[in-house]
């Protein structure tokens, strides 16, 4: 099929191109040849008078006309899916999707996996690629990199729904036999203890208790600053270290590392994780309904915590 000269098949190959940057990954992820994929650039290259890609070094990069065409490929794709899927009645048990979701390791492990592991009996034709935080958690969602994104609604993109999930809080943190917590008895010896911080993504995200801290007290003094919030208890092990966690989690690593939980001597503000999906995925019924599945875990995440 074609539109104003253009075979639709080639916005597939345009898609696969400007997100693999990379003929031969291109190829094996649409399962066709390499001469294939390059004959399919090439009529790209035609079509728009451009190279798309250029190579730099051994990498290859979009010129800025294949850089602005990635996002339209993606969507495009994306509502023709979503409109076909429509055509057929959804039935989870019989379903093949695969779903890529963005989370941190926060919400995969004290939300995430007691859905993916109902998931596996409810829709067990269905996968799922997790993917740690990039820098800016909404530009992958708009990208079309991802399908799903969860996080705290200041890391959502503003033009995309999304819905609230659950709620959380942070304590105070540290080895079990920490007897330097029994001396925080105000909010600026909680501060001048020596803390394990949490920076997110490539370039280091601050976390929703960093925000607030960093605006509204001086300055904490950081000792050890992790990738991830699974690597905080190693580092509190055998030290006179602290660290901010989300209750949630910190009780769920309580189970597994010999922990103190304390409470912090301010209010910090309340965490409320959220999910959150493309605008053309609307009509997606599978999209629709992980969604539903997810609202319906964490309704009984909290009623387990109640």
């Amino acid at each position: 099929m074609h539109f104003n000269g253009l075979d639709l098949n080639l916005i597939v190959a345009l898609d696969a191109i400007l997100t693999e940057r990379n003929v031969t990954r291109a190829a094996e992820k649409l399962n066709i040849s390499q001469p294939g994929m390059s004959g399919a650039l090439n009529r790209l290259r035609q079509y728009f008078n451009d190279d798309l890609l250029t190579q730099n070094g051994k990498q290859m990069i979009p010129t800025p006309l294949g850089a602005a065409l990635s996002v339209p490929a993606k969507e495009i794709l994306a509502t023709v899916r979503s409109r076909l899927a429509v055509q057929t009645r959804f039935l989870p048990q019989e379903a093949r999707r695969s779903f890529t979701v963005m989370v941190s390791d926060y919400a995969a492990t004290i939300f995430l996996a007691s859905v993916l592991r109902a998931l596996s009996v409810e829709a067990p034709g269905m996968t799922f690629d997790l993917h740690q935080y990039a820098d800016l958690p909404s530009e992958a969602l708009e990208a079309g990199r991802i399908d799903v994104l969860l996080g705290p609604q200041q890391a959502l993109s503003q033009n995309h729904p999304f819905k609230p999930l659950f709620a959380d809080d942070f304590v105070g943190v540290a080895c079990a036999d920490n007897d330097a917590v029994d001396d925080v008895t105000d909010i600026e010896a909680f501060l001048a203890m020596r803390h394990v911080l949490v920076r997110l993504g490539g370039s280091g995200l601050p976390t929703t208790d960093a925000t607030f801290l960093e605006r509204s007290f001086s300055r904490r003094r950081i000792e050890v600053i992790v990738p991830s919030w699974s690597l905080v208890p190693h580092y509190l092990m055998g030290t006179q270290r602290i660290a901010i966690f989300h209750r949630r989690l910190a009780h769920d690593y309580a189970r597994h590392f010999p922990l103190r939980i304390f409470e912090i001597p301010t209010t910090l503000p309340a965490f409320e994780e959220c999910v959150q999906w493309r605008a053309s995925s609307r009509g997606d019924p599978a999209i629709q309904w992980l969604v539903e599945r997810m609202e319906t875990h964490a309704r009984m995440l909290d009623t387990v915590s109640a």
